[in-house]
């Protein structure tokens, strides 16, 4: 037993290792990049592959983990409900980043959710002592109910430190593989054996769980999950931190709530437990107008408790300006198509990376983006021809099956790939070498920045005259991807 101070990522490192899993996976993005570059993980072209191959793994006997951020739960989620009434072999747990704010994303997006809509257990630690006896928890309660497990995390949560006390969890080798005897049941029966046997399991473990806790302290009280957990130390007021967001530990908290006056709901960035205790009279959060969305911060819940009959207010939203908002690099390498989009007056679908920055001054050259991978497929829906700008990474996360759906239809589209090597905005990872295959589908030219400008200018109008779906692909290196570490969606 040792006492030191520890990150969330040393946390995360440590459950990890004493958890023996065999098998890390993981698609860049923010906030869980570190993560992944921690536990020196296997990155996937996308989420989707990222859970199977997890769930291959686990079939087979070997401990995985998923590493994922928010959206990437939407890539995933196909796969991810299958396997809750399909199981599993050996522990699996999906490690979700949410981008609160956010930062790096295009959208803030609550991945609790998930827990509740595939009927899963999700745990939202708040520090990183409770983050560690989280994940191994997981994978101990993964094992026993034969489905994944999500753990939520966040940025602060990766970044802030702890006094944590170290007792020694490793757990045993399992080699536990997938058990065929559920192939006895029809897809009914497998989801009846979930609902009326496996998922009372997880209830049980929700109510009896030590990352629950509880400090009676006056007539008001504070439910807690996640990192607002932090803010309420010396709060005085009551708390129940709840360990499992999903299943939510019911009785704990009836007895919690009718032991006092009035409830704040302490989680972020949305109303995920207070919407299933909006009921009560009693309960205070987001849909009652006294906490913001999004993020929470100490003062928030400081000033609800001194007016719990006073709703917040909406200040102004945030606007690029006050976030820092930066364009395209002056020393891009792929400048000179911007500046070249801007003048063809035709619509342009961007992707989700630095793309994203043209949709603003001084390019003002994309028009939508609609997420990583998704440009060639809402091109595909332009009233007119119109351009479909991508990366070489996007184009492998989900862009393939964008461009066979465009030849296929024979859809009028301009695709333009811009080949680094690598995903940019994410720190450099190496992305793979997909030209052959771009060849092999539809007519492409290739040119090697840099370029003149009235050469790409010329260029962009003489494919825009042909019918039918052709691509260009633009080969350049961008010198900044491996200093970039977090995402620049936004």
């Amino acid at each position: 037993m040792n006492n030191k101070p520890i990150s969330g990522l040393e946390a995360i490192k440590k459950a990890v290792k004493d958890s023996r899993v065999e098998v890390v996976t993981y698609v860049p993005g923010y906030p869980v990049t570190e993560v992944a570059d921690k536990l020196c993980a296997e990155i996937s072209v996308n989420e989707k592959v990222a859970m199977e191959i997890a769930l291959g793994a686990s079939a087979t006997g070997n401990r995985s983990i998923v590493i994922v951020k928010q959206v990437g739960m939407n890539v995933l989620a196909d796969p991810l409900l299958i396997s809750v009434a399909h199981t599993i072999g050996s522990g699996l747990v999906v490690l979700v980043g949410d981008d609160l704010g956010p930062i790096g994303s295009q959208a803030e997006m609550d991945s609790r959710f998930y827990g509740y809509i595939f009927e899963i257990p999700v745990l939202d630690p708040g520090d990183p002592a409770w983050l560690y006896h989280s994940i191994i928890e997981a994978f101990e309660l993964s094992e026993n109910l034969r489905t994944p497990v999500i753990v939520r995390i966040t940025s602060r949560l990766l970044n802030s430190n702890c006094q944590m006390k170290i007792e020694e969890r490793v757990l045993e080798d399992p080699k536990i593989k997938f058990d065929p005897s559920i192939w006895n049941f029809t897809a009914r029966g497998r989801n009846q054996k979930h609902h009326y046997e496996v998922f009372p399991k997880a209830e049980t473990t929700s109510e009896t769980s030590s990352l629950n806790y509880v400090r009676i302290n006056g007539k008001a009280g504070i439910i807690a999950s996640g990192f607002p957990a932090t803010f309420i130390n010396d709060l005085e007021v009551s708390e129940l931190r709840v360990g499992y967001v999903h299943p939510l530990p019911w009785k704990l908290i009836h007895s919690f709530i009718d032991t006092h006056e009035m409830i704040l709901i302490a989680e972020e960035p949305g109303p995920f437990i207070e919407s299933q205790l909006r009921m009560s009279p009693k309960v205070r959060g987001r849909l009652t107008g006294h906490l913001p969305f999004g993020p929470l911060e100490r003062l928030d819940l400081e000033k609800a408790l001194d007016g719990l009959k006073v709703k917040f207010q909406a200040g102004v939203f945030e606007n690029v300006t006050e976030r820092g908002y930066r364009s395209i690099c002056e020393d891009c390498p792929f400048a000179v198509l911007y500046k070249a989009l801007d003048k063809l007056n035709v619509p342009v679908a961007g992707d989700a990376g630095c793309v994203i920055k043209a949709t603003r001054a001084p390019y003002a050259a994309v028009d939508v983006v609609y997420g990583l991978g998704s440009s060639i497929a809402v091109a595909s829906g332009f009233k007119k021809k119109g351009v479909a700008v991508i990366g070489d990474f996007a184009l492998a996360h989900t862009g393939i099956p964008g461009i066979v759906n465009a030849v296929w239809k024979k859809r009028d589209v301009l695709v333009i790939v811009l080949q680094n090597g690598v995903a940019a905005t994410t720190g450099g990872q190496v992305a793979p070498d997909l030209a052959k295959l771009l060849k092999n589908i539809v007519p492409t030219i290739c040119m090697q920045l840099p370029a003149d400008q009235q050469d790409i200018d010329g260029m962009l109008r003489i494919e825009m005259a042909k019918p039918a779906t052709t691509a260009i692909l633009l080969k350049a290196r961008c010198d900044k991807s491996q200093t970039s570490r977090i995402g620049s969606e936004e």
